[in-house]
Formats: C-alpha cells, structure tokens, sequence
C-alpha cells in the first residue's frame, strides 16, 4: 500500500503525476519533493477529475514558483550544474593551497641550506 506524505493512505501513487514530471524526478534525491507533487496531484485529481497531463505539469510545475512546465524544467537542470562546478572549484583551490603551502616551504628550506654553506 503506497502512503502519502503523514502516513495518509488516501494521497495517491506516484503514477498519478505526470509522465513528465516522474521522468525528470529522482526517486532518491527529490523524496520530498515527489511526496508534495503526489499530494497536490492526488488533490486536484478529486476536484479536477478530467484534467490532461500537460495542465497537471503545469499545475505542479505552478506549485514551485514557475510559471510552467519549460520554465521549471529549465529551472532544475540549471539548478544542478552549479553544485558540481562549485565543488569542482573548491577541489581545484584547496589542491593549489596545499601546492604553494608545499612550495613556499622548499623554497624556505633550499634559502636556509644555501645561506648556510
């Protein structure tokens, strides 16, 4: 039996969402994410029986603070990016940290053995 968000029974699957939606989700990333869209689809499921998949993407895609489907496709994939560049960025100075670090110290240690002969 597939519960919703709370344990509520009621809330539906998560087939209810559209094939669009479910296809750019990850079920282990976005848990949350997927809980709040089946639930907000279960519940205009009931009021709105009749509605296609592209209102309902839009609907949800509404629900995030877009104005679309496109737009909060865009929204995501763009969102995804930056993440890995950030850490990406920070590896690539952390290693040119610990290189002058390192550098610095031969430099310091070939002055003192030359100074000294």
């Amino acid at each position: 039996m597939d519960t919703g968000p709370l344990g509520d029974p009621s809330v539906g699957s998560y087939e209810e969402l559209p094939a669009r939606i479910r296809a750019e989700l990850n079920a282990d990333s976005d848990r949350d994410l997927i809980d709040r869209m089946r639930y907000l689809a279960h519940k205009k499921r009931l009021r709105q029986p009749d509605i296609t998949e592209e209102q309902m993407a839009d609907y949800l895609a509404l629900a995030e603070n877009c104005e679309n489907f496109e737009q909060w496709l865009k929204f995501r994939r763009s969102a995804k990016a930056p993440g890995a560049s950030r850490g990406l960025l920070a590896w690539m100075l952390g290693t040119l940290a610990i290189l002058g670090v390192l550098t610095a110290g031969l430099i310091a240690a070939i002055a003192i053995s030359v100074s000294s002969l």
